[in-house]
């Protein structure tokens, strides 16, 4: 009881909407950035062997840095602002995004193009209608899993260098070791990653797959909350 009455407090009494807002701005940039990455980085893999290979090794060393030592690479060399945190997100969940983009694209019907090629079209008219449609699914869930992980490590970005933001003020609750204080903010924050999960993934993954038809439809990787 006492959390739910903090987590109200929070809600109501205090700046938690100005605090989400930096938290969310943050989080919305280094996604963007990440994930135009991850679609150009895995077009180039998965259609190209020369760019498989070059890239493979980066992507690697990129899925098995620990997102904290990046973290606190990147405050040390940018300082501790907006930047840094940006960067820090980018440069974790590219990878993780790219991995499932990357394999999308290999796993493409080839019959397919080569039938669009058997009909003249184009490059942008083929990669419109045969290969982009083919990606959404992997696109989709590669995006879940970034941005899983971009609530992660923004937090964690806030909570060691940063003065505002939701990782912030769940530092300054542990500073007062109140276990309440940290579970309430922990708690405003699951909610806001429900509702976003359910509102705009969700509906965003029913639009851009509804030409599947509902038997059809695939489960597109792990959700927000099991990544």
């Amino acid at each position: 009881m006492a959390v739910f009455e903090q987590a109200i407090d929070i809600l109501l009494y205090e700046s938690f909407f100005r605090e989400l807002s930096r938290t969310l701005f943050r989080v919305l940039v280094a996604f963007g950035i990440g994930l135009c990455l991850a679609v150009l980085l895995g077009l180039v893999m998965g259609l190209s062997k020369t760019g498989e290979q070059f890239l493979e090794t980066f992507i690697i060393v990129g899925l098995t840095m620990p997102a904290v030592a990046v973290t606190i690479i990147m405050l040390m060399m940018l300082g501790m602002n907006n930047t840094a945190a940006v960067a820090t997100i980018a440069l974790v969940i590219t990878p993780l995004m790219t991995e499932n983009i990357w394999e999308g694209t290999k796993d493409i019907d080839r019959e397919l193009v080569e039938m669009a090629q058997v009909f003249n079209n184009s490059r942008w008219p083929m990669f419109r209608s045969v290969i982009f449609p083919q990606l959404i699914p992997y696109i989709l869930a590669a995006a879940r899993f970034g941005l899983g992980a971009a609530w992660k490590i923004v937090v964690i970005a806030e909570f060691f260098g940063l003065g505002t933001g939701i990782g912030s003020r769940i530092n300054e609750a542990f500073e007062l070791f109140s276990l309440s204080g940290v579970l309430a903010w922990t708690l405003s924050f699951v909610v806001l990653m429900t509702v976003i999960e359910f509102t705009i993934i969700k509906t965003a993954e029913r639009r851009l797959t509804q030409w599947r038809g509902e038997s059809e439809s695939p489960r597109l990787g792990k959700s927000l909350f099991q990544t």
